[in-house]
C-alpha cells in the first residue's frame, strides 16, 4: 500500500530541527570528549550515554530479526507511545485515536495528557477487535489504533490476518503492543515489518527478559518512522547503566530460555488448578505470563489474598470482565502458596 509518515506529521514536528549533540555523530569511545560540559575524572558515569544505544540496537537487532535503524528504544513502552501520539496527532479534537476495551489504559492516558481524543471500541464477546465496528468509528483523522496482543487482561491473540486488514486499509498508524509476545505461540507482527509501512510494533524488556526495573521499551517500525520518532525522543533517554545492564542480561540466552520456559510450564500447572475451583466461574487460557479469572467473589478474594500478603490485581471491568482477576505466573514457591490460599478460600465456601 501507498503510505507515508509524511502525509499524518503534526506540522510542527514535520518542521522540526531535533536537538543535536556530537555523540550523535561520533560512534566510538576513544576519543578526547571536550564537547558536553561533562565532568572529564571518571566516576563511572561521567560521559553522557550514547543517545542512540548502537550497542544495544545491535544485540536487539540480532535477537529480534529487524534492522538496527528500525528499531527505537524508549523509557518503557508508555514514552513511546507518548512520543507516537506527539508526532501524529494534533491535540484539541483534530485528530484522534481508536483503542480496543478493555484493555491497557495507558493507550487513554498518554492521549488525554496530550489533549487528544480516544475512539473506544469494546472488543468481541470472543474477546477480539471488532473489525467491523472499526471501519465505522475511524475516520480520515484517526492517527493511531492501537491493537494488544497477546490482550492484557484476557491473554488472547490477535490472528495476524487480522492486523493486515487493519494495516492494508488503514490510513493512519497501526501500532501492535506484543508487550507479551514471548510467551505466545502465535508469530510476532515483526514478520509484517517489510509489507506494510503503516505498522508500529510495540515490544518491551520488561517481561520475558525480566528487565522491568530497568524501564526499556523496543518499537520496531519503517527506517522513515524511527527517523521521525528520532527528532522526537528526548536525546539521552536511556541511561548508560540501563545499556549496559541490559546487554549483559541480552547475552544471556540460555538463562533467559530457562526462566521462560518454566513460567510457561507454570502457567499451565496454575491455570489446571484454577479450573478446579467453584469460586470461578470463568478461568481464561492466557497467551500471556497471566491469569485472568472471573468470580462472584472477586471483592472477597481479593481482600482475602492481599491480608494474607499475596497482592493480585483487580480487573473488575464489566461488562466483558465484570469481577475479573488478574494473576500473574510467580516462581513454583509463589504458585504453591497462592493455590493454598485459594482451596482453602474456596473449602469455606462450599
Amino acid at each position: 500500500m501507498k503510505f507515508s509518515i509524511k502525509d499524518i506529521l503534526r506540522p510542527n514536528i514535520a518542521s522540526l530541527a531535533p536537538y543535536s549533540c556530537a555523540r550523535d555523530e561520533y560512534d566510538g569511545d576513544d576519543a578526547t570528549f571536550l564537547d558536553a560540559n561533562e565532568n572529564p575524572y571518571d566516576t563511572g558515569y561521567n560521559r553522557y550515554p550514547d543517545p542512540m544505544q548502537r550497542e544495544l540496537k545491535k544485540r536487539i537487532s540480532a535477537i529480534k530479526a529487524v534492522g538496527e535503524d528500525m528499531i527505537l528504544l524508549g523509557n518503557g513502552s508508555d514514552e513511546i507511545i507518548d512520543i507516537l501520539i506527539r508526532s501524529v496527532c494534533r491535540p484539541s479534537g483534530v485528530d484522534n485515536v481508536v483503542t480496543f476495551i478493555p484493555g491497557y489504559s495507558m493507550y487513554d492516558v498518554s492521549a488525554h495528557i496530550n489533549d487528544v481524543e480516544v475512539r473506544s471500541i469494546s472488543l468481541t464477546p470472543s474477546f477480539m477487535p471488532d473489525i467491523e465496528r472499526y471501519w465505522q468509528v475511524a475516520d480520515g483523522n484517526t492517527r493511531l489504533t492501537f491493537i494488544c496482543t497477546p490482550h492484557n487482561p484476557i491473554g488472547t491473540a490477535v490472528p495476524l490476518e487480522d492486523i493486515e486488514l487493519l494495516c492494508s486499509k488503514s490510513k493512519g498508524l497501526i501500532v501492535v503492543d506484543e508487550a507479551y509476545i514471548d510467551f505466545s505461540s502465535i508469530p510476532s507482527a515483526v514478520t509484517l515489518l517489510d509489507k506494510y509501512p503503516n505498522l508500529v510494533i510495540l515490544q518491551t524488556l520488561s517481561k520475558s527478559w525480566g528487565m522491568a526495573g530497568l524501564r526499556l521499551g523496543m518499537c520496531f517500525a519503517s527506517r522513515e518512522i524511527i527517523a521521525v520518532l528520532n527528532k522526537v525522543k528526548a536525546p539521552y533517554n536511556i541511561s548508560s547503566e540501563t545499556q549496559k545492564i541490559a546487554l549483559s542480561l541480552l547475552n544471556d540466552v540460555k538463562a533467559y530460555e530457562e526462566r521462560k520456559n518454566e513460567i510457561l510450564r507454570e502457567r499451565e500447572r496454575l491455570l489446571a488448578e484454577l479450573e478446579k475451583m467453584s469460586i470461578f466461574t470463568h478461568v481464561y487460557a492466557s497467551q500471556g505470563n497471566f491469569i485472568l479469572v472471573r468470580s462472584n467473589h472477586c471483592d472477597e478474594i481479593y481482600k482475602y489474598l492481599v491480608d494474607n500478603k499475596v497482592v493480585v490485581r483487580k480487573r473488575d471491568i464489566p461488562p466483558l470482565i465484570g469481577g475479573g482477576i488478574r494473576i500473574t505466573v510467580g516462581t513454583p514457591q509463589e504458585n504453591d502458596l497462592l493455590i493454598d490460599l485459594l482451596i482453602k478460600y474456596n473449602t469455606s465456601v462450599e
